[in-house]
């Protein structure tokens, strides 16, 4: 008979190890979740940085609140394997984090209160690519342009990457007449397989472009290797590198009621 009038209170004692909602309510704000790296190379250099603009973005925690103490610090999780990033709720309610590879990033925003609780929730950011390198010194033997499509998280990989070369043939003068150039783009995959290569010949005083694409492309190092017979020329390459749209929503701010 015990054993009759305890079981049905088996499924009503097993509640209690359900996680308690906190009394710590993270309400966060921002100007963006998606952002995009700028990597700028040192012209006519072997593939060197002249400056990168890592993706920065910052959380307002301003309508944060507890419902048992003061809040007294708010803090970012970059979900990059970087150190939390924690400020003082006395002295700021925002916090911001930077990106310098892309990807896509699961960061955790979250506030603890002066009576020991905390509350956190999740936010996906997405940080895209961009690359310039120029060869602004006239060359018959520009440098590759070696890119990275390995992401810097395991959320996701790149959707896509794009580029476009554009090669110049400076026109000759008189004591130093020019000629045509032929100009080859090669594309090669992080096995060093070509995926793509064009050829064409620019007159003296001409220019031309070479474009390439591909969805979901192979993790790693790429390279672009440009190849030339004749007269010299420069170069200006641009790239980029996407992903799909996996980015949280940023949240309509609270009304007061």
């Amino acid at each position: 008979m015990m054993l009759l009038l305890l079981s049905p209170l088996a499924g009503c004692l097993g509640g209690d190890d359900e996680k308690k909602p906190s009394k710590v309510h993270v309400i966060w704000g921002a100007d963006a979740t998606a952002g995009s790296i700028l990597h700028i190379m040192a012209p006519n250099s072997q593939n060197t940085t002249q400056s990168l603009d890592e993706a920065e973005f910052t959380f307002d925690f301003n309508e944060t609140y507890s419902e048992e103490g003061d809040i007294s610090t708010f803090w970012v999780d970059p979900g990059n394997g970087d150190p939390v990033v924690e400020v003082n709720a006395a002295d700021m309610s925002t916090v911001t984090v930077s990106y310098d590879k892309h990807g896509i990033y699961r960061a955790t925003l979250g506030a603890n209160d002066s009576e020991g609780n905390s509350g956190e929730v999740e936010v996906f950011l997405r940080v895209e690519y961009e690359l310039h390198y120029d060869n602004t010194q006239s060359t018959d033997n520009p440098y590759p342009v070696w890119f990275d499509t390995s992401p810097g998280s395991d959320e996701a990989s790149p959707r896509r990457v794009d580029l476009m070369s554009n090669a110049t043939n400076p026109p000759g003068w008189l004591l130093q007449p020019g000629g045509p150039s032929t100009v080859t783009w090669t594309v090669r995959n992080p096995a060093d397989t070509e995926e793509d290569a064009s050829t064409k010949e620019i007159a003296d005083g001409g220019e031309d472009q070479y474009g390439w694409g591909t969805n979901d492309p192979l993790a790693g190092g790429w390279r672009m290797d440009i190849d030339v017979e004749g007269d010299q020329i420069t170069t200006e390459t641009f790239l980029t590198i996407e992903y799909e749209p996996l980015e949280t929503d940023i949240p309509e701010p609270p009304v007061a009621e």
